[in-house]
């Protein structure tokens, strides 16, 4: 459907009595924020990821209503006509009962395809001040600056329209071809479905309690990182630290930076992962902007929860020395790669592997390889190679110790070394990081053998400033049943987020995981709640996308040609899937 363009006459009319004078409002514009949210394909957007376009428009959304069935076709219109022109069309759900299911029927049925982002906390609309469904928005994506607020188009949601006037669009083209709005009108107030408010109806004009309910959210989802000497950057360590740093808590909740190593909860039951749930997001949010307050002197975070050194699980029955490591005090440290001699006596059935980290500031992550004793060259690259190690374990803060489920364990045999892969981060000084590896053996061989398959694409080149970069990968196919119980997912500085399927002997596919906004510096161990069964003929596919621009925070250098190495500066699709396999 195209818009309905008003007579000549009428847009003289209309723009004789609206536009004041050629004065840009960008200056003028309402001040944003970044946000982030998962759409109804578990597909994640973040406002400022669309630095390389002009323009974002954000259009509030309702199922079941009127005024949102009618805006659909001109908003997919002006996707269509706009799209090379480097503007981005989304829409923003903000009905907490909604689910992607219903969302895709909606769209469907109208015979549309668009992003629809799933606001279930309401977070986004509180930031943007969405009033009413039906709201228009145009969002600079590197300022964050509301550019336009207002009706999409006169025939929705618009009072007395008179003649049809494409609202929208008149702030869009100028901005498209000139680089900002020309005209000062304040557009026509919209009259869609007002916002309930979940948060509202919640707390009303109570005060949450600082004590009672904040300081529970921050130490079931944040202290156990944020503590003294830990690896976040600060400690959360009394109120009066919560309360300077609310903004940027904020921010890092809003935008799905915090709690690190967020996945789609649609997909898959997960245990212990770093996960907060909308009420835990609402309450924060709303304390927050209420004035972070405390009521009274109690502050429980003054009571700092202690870190164990020691071996939780008790003496390991083999200690590895990793090699010592020195750590500048700023700038950034490529991974390192060690190697570490066993000489077993006797081939061993893992239980557990745990880690007694020498400098908990630093280390950001630890992965344990089990070596082929037919690699004779002991060069970097080799020891990390999928072609001559296994993978074992992985070490991310806070947890110190993996431990097999009882009826399982890893077979190392006798004639294997270990090598390791570490990456540091620095904290404003020197240190020297001294970490061991603990390994507890099992009496008698367990009923499953742990295998840690890999989904690895070995070779392929990423071009400078690509934004959407898909690569593809498959295990080979199972010869026997297995049960998958975790994923390890592995990329650098320009991974920005991936699948991992299974395929069934039938063509079937099931997703078993998304990790919809990968960030390289949580390179997190997903565990199922419950084993996903595979029968023999399976197989795991996956798919990566990668983002090798200027508009990735985490992108080393978006102008360089990138391709697959074990630097940082390189790139690698390596995911490891931890499966079961019975013992004959």
């Amino acid at each position: 459907m195209m818009l309905t363009r008003p007579s000549l006459r009428s847009v003289a009319a209309l723009w004789g009595g609206l536009i004041l004078c050629l004065v840009s409002v960008f200056a003028q514009a309402q001040r944003g924020t970044d946000f982030a949210l998962l759409d109804q394909h578990g597909t994640f957007h973040q406002l400022s990821r669309y630095g390389e376009s002009k323009a974002v428009v954000l259009f509030v959304q309702r199922n079941g209503e009127a005024l949102s069935r009618q805006a659909l076709p001109i908003l997919a219109d002006l996707q269509e006509r706009y799209r090379e022109r480097g503007v981005v069309v989304l829409l923003l759900n903000s009905d907490p009962a909604q689910d992607r299911a219903s969302v895709m029927a909606e769209l469907a049925a109208q015979g549309v395809e668009l992003p629809v982002l799933l606001d279930t906390a309401q977070v986004v609309a509180r930031s943007l001040k969405v009033k009413t469904t039906a709201e228009a928005f145009i969002l600079d994506p590197a300022s964050h600056d509301v550019l336009y607020r207002g009706p999409l188009d006169s025939r929705i949601g618009v009072a007395d329209a008179g003649e049809p006037v494409a609202w929208l669009e008149m702030a869009l083209r100028p901005l498209v071809e000139r680089g900002a709005p020309e005209f000062d009108a304040e557009p026509p107030e919209v009259a869609g479905t007002p916002v309930d408010y979940l948060y509202q109806q919640r707390f009303g004009d109570r005060q949450i309690s600082y004590q009672d309910e904040i300081v529970p959210i921050l130490r079931r989802r944040c202290t156990t990182c944020h503590v003294e000497h830990g690896l976040a950057p600060w400690a959360m360590t009394n109120h009066r630290m919560i309360q300077g740093w609310s903004p940027m808590i904020r921010e890092v909740l809003v935008t799905r930076r915090m709690p690190p190593g967020q996945i789609d909860m649609q997909v898959g039951e997960w245990d212990n992962i770093h996960h907060i749930t909308d009420e835990e997001l609402i309450t924060l949010v709303h304390w927050i902007d209420s004035g972070a307050r405390r009521q009274g002197d109690d502050d429980p975070l003054i009571v700092q929860e202690t870190v164990d050194d020691s071996w939780r699980l008790g003496e390991p029955d083999l200690i590895i020395e990793v090699p010592e490591e020195k750590i500048p005090a700023t700038g950034m440290v490529d991974f390192k790669i060690k190697h570490a001699d066993l000489n077993l006596e006797q081939d061993q059935w893992i239980r557990a592997v745990a880690y007694n980290v020498g400098d908990r500031s630093v280390l950001h992550s630890l992965l344990v390889f089990a070596v082929d004793p037919g690699l004779t060259e002991k060069e970097p690259a080799a020891l990390v190679d999928p072609r001559h190690t296994e993978f074992i374990s992985l070490y991310v803060p806070p947890r110190t110790e993996e431990e097999f489920a009882a009826d399982s364990g890893f077979l190392l045999r006798k004639d294997r070394d270990l090598s390791f892969k570490l990456r540091y981060v620095t904290g404003g000084r020197e240190t020297v990081d001294r970490t061991r590896i603990g390994l507890y053996f099992r009496d008698s061989a367990p009923e499953y053998a742990v295998h840690n398959v890999i989904a690895l694409n070995p070779d392929f080149t990423i071009a400078p400033g690509e934004v959407d970069h898909v690569e593809h990968a498959q295990t080979p196919v199972f010869e026997q049943d297995v049960l998958v119980e975790s994923f390890a997912p592995q990329t650098h500085t320009r991974g920005k987020s991936m699948t991992i399927s299974a395929q069934y002997p039938d063509g079937r596919v099931q997703r078993l995981i998304n990790v919809a906004n990968y960030n390289f510096n949580w390179q997190m161990n997903y565990r199922l709640q419950h084993r996903v069964a595979l029968p023999a003929g399976s197989r795991l596919i996956s798919e990566t996308v990668y983002d090798n621009s200027a508009s990735n925070p985490q992108n080393v250098d978006p102008e360089a040609q990138v391709k697959v190495g074990i630097t940082t500066y390189d790139e690698i699709f390596s995911h490891f899937i931890r499966v079961l396999q019975p013992l004959p």
